[in-house]
């Protein structure tokens, strides 16, 4: 019988370093000879469209996907191959395909570390995210620092004037706030 690989997420608002932490885990697992998968969706063009780029500029090349089931098709995943998949900006991938993807490889002994937002500018959860949090053996929340005040910021504002839900985006069009200083 196969052991089920583990799932752990990172969540929280914009500028918390998600991606930093993820990045830090890739590395170590790297440095410990690990296999590893590490994707981003292709939606995620802010800094190069081949690598994840944190906002202060550490990058890790990566599989940048218009969907994972292509990922799938492509991939072999399993634990011969992988030891651990990666996925950044996770709340652009479509909620079902995001779990069918995730559950088929964990039941197959393959381990997830998943990143994203928690929750959009006006507060309203991300459904993909979500739903892995509420599946993962770990979440680890966190949060950035309120560009008002500087005290801890779990909300993203957005700056910008757009209306649509997903605006990807960096500093030109979005701050972390404390519950305080956020406004929808």
């Amino acid at each position: 019988m196969v052991k089920r690989g583990l799932l752990s997420v990172i969540a929280g608002p914009m500028f918390a370093g998600k991606s930093s932490s993820l990045l830090q885990k890739v590395l170590w697992l790297e440095y410990n000879n690990k296999k590893t998968l590490v994707i981003k969706p292709h939606i995620d063009d802010r800094y190069d469209p081949d690598n994840i780029v944190t906002h202060d500029q550490l990058s890790h090349h990566c599989v940048s996907a218009i969907d994972l089931e292509l990922v799938k098709d492509n991939y072999n995943i399993k634990p011969y191959n992988f030891d651990t998949v990666f996925i950044d900006e996770v709340q652009f991938f479509d909620p079902k395909e995001t779990l069918w993807f995730v559950e088929e490889s964990l039941q197959s002994g393959v381990n997830f570390v998943c990143a994203g937002l928690d929750q959009d500018y006006r507060g309203v959860p991300f459904d993909t995210t979500a739903r892995l949090m509420a599946l993962a053996e770990t979440v680890e929340k966190i949060t950035a620092h309120c560009t008002v005040c500087g005290q801890p910021a779990t909300k993203t504002h957005r700056t910008s004037k757009s209306n649509l839900r997903v605006q990807v985006g960096g500093a030109e069009s979005y701050e972390p706030r404390c519950i305080e200083h956020w406004s929808r």
